[in-house]
C-alpha cells in the first residue's frame, strides 16, 4: 500500500473532477467518467476525513492502534467515509447488479466500472441516478474544500 496524504486526496479529488465534467460535457465514455467521478468522491471524501481529524500525514493513523480510523481510512465504501463525515442519509446510493447477479454497493463501485462491467437492462436507470449522487457528493466536497 503506498501513502497519499491530505494535499495528494485533495489534488486527485480536483484532478479527476475536471476531467470527469469534460467527459460528461462531451457526453462520451461513461465508464471512464464514472470512473474519475468515483475516484474523486473517494479522494474528496478521505481529504475531508483526515481535516476532520486534523491530520495532514495519514501514516499516523496507518501505524497507530486506533483500529476504526484506520479501517475508515483504507475503506473504498463511500458511505462509510460519508458517515464519518455526518452525512449519512444524506446522500442515497442505489444499488445495482450486474449481468453477472453480483450487487454493487459503494465499497465496490470502482471496480464496476474499471473493468467496464454492464449492468442488468433494467438497472440502467438506477446507474444514472448513481451517478448524479456522486456529482452532488462531489458538489458537497468542494463547497467543502
Amino acid at each position: 500500500m503506498i501513502i497519499a496524504d491530505k494535499r495528494d486526496y485533495g489534488r486527485g479529488y480536483r484532478k479527476h473532477y475536471e476531467v470527469y465534467r469534460r467527459l460528461k460535457q462531451e457526453n462520451s465514455d461513461v465508464n471512464s467518467r464514472r470512473l474519475l467521478l468515483t475516484y474523486c468522491v473517494e479522494c474528496g471524501l478521505k481529504y475531508m476525513v483526515l481535516d476532520k481529524w486534523h491530520e495532514e500525514n495519514p501514516r499516523r493513523i496507518l501505524n497507530g492502534t486506533d483500529e476504526k480510523k484506520k479501517g475508515i481510512l483504507k475503506s473504498h465504501n463511500l458511505e462509510k467515509l460519508l458517515r464519518e463525515l455526518g452525512q449519512q442519509g444524506n446522500f442515497k446510493f442505489p444499488q445495482l447488479e450486474t449481468v453477472h447477479k453480483d450487487i454493487v454497493d459503494s465499497e465496490v463501485l470502482h471496480q464496476l466500472y474499471r473493468y467496464s462491467i454492464r449492468l442488468q437492462e433494467k438497472e440502467q436507470e438506477k446507474g444514472e441516478r448513481l451517478e448524479e449522487t456522486l456529482q452532488n457528493v462531489a458538489n458537497w466536497i468542494r463547497e467543502g474544500m
